[in-house]
């Protein structure tokens, strides 16, 4: 999946313009609602938040677990 540039401080997130120099596949879900593990094409693990993907690409997503979510995550960025 294609991932638009971002940042994202563990509470909110903005969209950056561009896209990110690398793909991902989905991996997990984490505990921070909307956030997931992915691995990336450049063989690294990231936070990515599904805000940064392409609408089409959400289909391809699990659906995300409802309990034992916390409400702040890691920093991020692409």
């Amino acid at each position: 999946m294609k991932i638009k540039n971002f940042e994202y401080n563990g509470f909110f997130g903005t969209i950056l313009p561009g896209f990110a120099e690398y793909t991902v596949e989905f991996k997990e879900w984490t505990r921070d609602p909307g956030i997931f593990i992915g691995t990336c094409s450049d063989g690294k693990e990231r936070f990515i938040p599904t805000f940064a993907l392409e609408k089409e690409d959400y289909k391809k997503l699990s659906e995300q677990p409802k309990e034992n979510r916390i409400l702040f995550g890691y920093a991020s960025n692409s």
